[in-house]
């Protein structure tokens, strides 16, 4: 990790993912991609390290219960791999507001997601054209009793394998976010799964429809605890900007070695200015944006984050930039393999994909210049 900034503790979790991320991960890369799975030992490995679900240890999670520790680790799995690593920290985004936002009734399903690598759960947040929270059509309504749950996710990982969804909607009388936990198999729940996509394969993104009454035990938080649910999918979203950020670097890390040893005209290719130029700005871009998520991720974890809805366009922002940093620093990847940098001899194209598919999961098109086609 090039981050000077980080602390010793920082440190040593990048490290560590580093290491399960070249060591692990990207031997699997190409199979991920074109099977759409990850392989079971690879999933009990990413599990078992603790760094993909990030809860406090007495919720059974290993300690990482910071966000700005946590998405120094996956930006550094992503690194092996952006879709292994986006899959895998799926049932972390679940376990993340069941142990912030719920209550004692919460606390079996946190055990077990920490528990078992088995156990899968995923967070229905996305909705088609690339909303923001404030026009989610997604309603959370509250009756005596009861909870109703009433609309259409689309980028929703592990669709057809997820035990639950912990679905992000908007309460119709007070307009603030509120979250509930769906069980797949609900009467009322229809899911549509993806044919093939063209990157992140590995996560089986699918469209899940929510026309379903509940008890009340089912929703994560109260009315009051609208703000800090914003905040917490902040971090979530903050998890896909730091995974575009190691794709990028990657993906630079690789043009820039191809660079150095591709002789033409008698000397590297990194020794012309039309090589070299677009590389060096895609390494400054991928350092702001670094420090941009590190920042935000911070400010969330001290509290000195200012409204809810000031920090979550400051986080739309981030997502924005960090996707538009992957997709051109990967386009610079194929573009200085020339020829090379789209078949599959080589991954540039595999990280290509990759950033143009993430920049579709988060677009929000008042900030993101992306248009996504869904």
């Amino acid at each position: 990790m090039r981050n000077a900034n980080l602390a010793e503790e920082q440190r040593d979790v990048a490290e560590l993912a580093r290491g399960i991320g070249m060591d692990a991960v990207w031997p699997s890369a190409r199979q991920a991609d074109e099977s759409g799975f990850i392989p079971t030992h690879l999933w009990q490995q990413l599990f078992d390290s603790g760094l993909t679900v990030p809860v406090p240890e007495e919720l059974g999670g290993v300690g990482i219960g910071d966000a700005a520790t946590w998405l120094v680790a996956v930006e550094n799995l992503a690194y092996g791999d952006a879709a292994i690593a986006s899959a895998a920290i799926v049932t972390g985004h679940a376990a993340l507001l069941l142990a912030r936002h719920g209550g004692s009734d919460h606390v079996a399903a946190v055990r077990r997601l920490t528990g078992d690598a088995s156990a899968r759960a995923a967070v229905a947040l996305y909705e088609p054209r690339g909303r923001g929270g404030a026009e989610f059509t997604t309603s959370i309504d509250t009756d005596p009793g009861s909870i109703r749950v009433s609309g259409r996710k689309v980028g929703v990982p592990f669709a057809s394998t997820a035990e639950y969804f912990v679905v992000i909607g908007v309460d119709s009388h007070t307009g603030g976010l509120r979250a509930a936990v769906v069980d797949a198999n609900a009467e009322g729940v229809v899911i549509e799964p993806y044919g093939p996509t063209l990157g992140l394969k590995a996560a089986a993104w699918g469209t899940v429809s929510f026309d379903v009454t509940l008890p009340s035990d089912r929703a994560v938080g109260t009315a009051a605890d609208a703000d800090d649910i914003l905040l917490s999918i902040g971090i979530i979203r903050l998890s896909a900007a730091a995974t575009a950020i190691g794709l990028a670097e990657r993906a630079l890390s690789y043009a820039a070695r191809y660079a150095d040893e591709r002789i033409a005209f008698g000397q590297p290719i990194s020794t012309f200015q039309g090589v070299s130029f677009p590389l060096a700005e895609a390494r400054m871009r991928i350092d702001a944006s670094r420090l941009e998520i590190g920042e935000l991720a911070v400010a969330l974890d001290t509290g000195d984050s200012g409204g809810a809805a000031d920090q979550s366009s400051s986080i739309s922002r981030a997502v924005a930039y960090a996707s538009d940093v992957a997709n051109r620093a990967t386009r610079t990847a194929v573009q200085t393999l020339g020829g090379h940098g789209f078949i599959t001899d080589h991954p540039a194209e595999l990280w290509y994909r990759a950033a143009a598919t993430l920049s579709t999961l988060d677009s929000d098109p008042l900030i993101t210049t992306f248009e996504p086609a869904l």
